[in-house]
């Protein structure tokens, strides 16, 4: 994956303080839920507004501070180009934060007796929901102009996709919501939660078809940016004058 990779991983291992506290905090926050009783339903839409807003605002909060203090501009006037920085970023930072996280899913998954099915889907599609969420981050940054903004965008954006999914509520039958649904990168992630919490069986949407419809999303996301890479850069780390 070359420097950029090599560097995302150099420095969150060196910065191991923000390091504990990106496990530590998901943790403080999934436990009491988890071990309070609350139900499956509520306690999977906690969980999954927990991991995507934890994703989306760690991609999009670094880029656009990178972005304002001219490091991601110096890195392109030294020769970079933008998929060539930002792919390999989002690579190691989807993984990054797919670990960080891993702990607090699988206190979820442990407490709610989660069926074996549950658990053999619940970490690749962990990495498929944080990987969207760090795509959808890098065009929060690319419109956002200010940390202020990047977060208001980033909640915002993130809360509708996972209304999209289902997570707030069950789509009328026959409705139009019902046919977006499936089509969002979080709803396979949501259902496992679902499953998990409430030591359920797999349910419709969360077996290997709805891992193949995450990863299908996550792909053609990343595609996406690959190709508006350049533009979205230019976007995020505008030229100092």
């Amino acid at each position: 994956m070359g420097p950029v990779w090599r560097l995302e991983w150099a420095l969150a291992l060196r910065r191991r303080r923000l390091l504990a506290l990106n496990v530590t905090i998901p943790l403080l926050l999934v436990v009491p839920v988890a071990l309070g009783g609350a139900p499956p339903f509520h306690a999977a839409a906690a969980y999954a507004v927990l991991f995507v807003l934890f994703a989306t605002f760690g991609s999009a909060i670094p880029l656009i501070r990178d972005g304002g203090e001219g490091l991601l501009r110096r890195t392109l006037l030294a020769g970079g180009s933008g998929r060539a920085i930002l792919v390999p970023r989002l690579l190691a930072g989807g993984i990054l934060d797919t670990l960080q996280l891993l702990p607090a899913l699988l206190v979820i998954l442990v407490v709610g007796g989660a069926d074996a099915g549950v658990w053999l889907l619940a970490g690749p599609l962990l990495l498929g929901a944080v990987l969207a969420g760090n795509l959808v981050g890098v065009w929060v940054a690319a419109l956002a102009r200010s940390l202020a903004e990047g977060a208001l965008f980033a909640a915002v954006v993130s809360l509708f996709l996972l209304h999209a999914s289902g997570v707030f509520r069950t789509p009328a039958p026959g409705s139009l919501a019902e046919a977006v649904e499936p089509l969002t990168p979080f709803t396979a992630f949501h259902r496992i939660l679902l499953a998990g919490a409430g030591g359920l069986p797999l349910p419709p949407g969360s077996e290997p078809a709805g891992l193949l419809t995450t990863w299908g999303l996550v792909a053609l996301l990343l595609v996406v940016t690959a190709v508006a890479a350049q533009p979205l850069m230019e976007r995020i780390s505008p030229p100092v004058s």
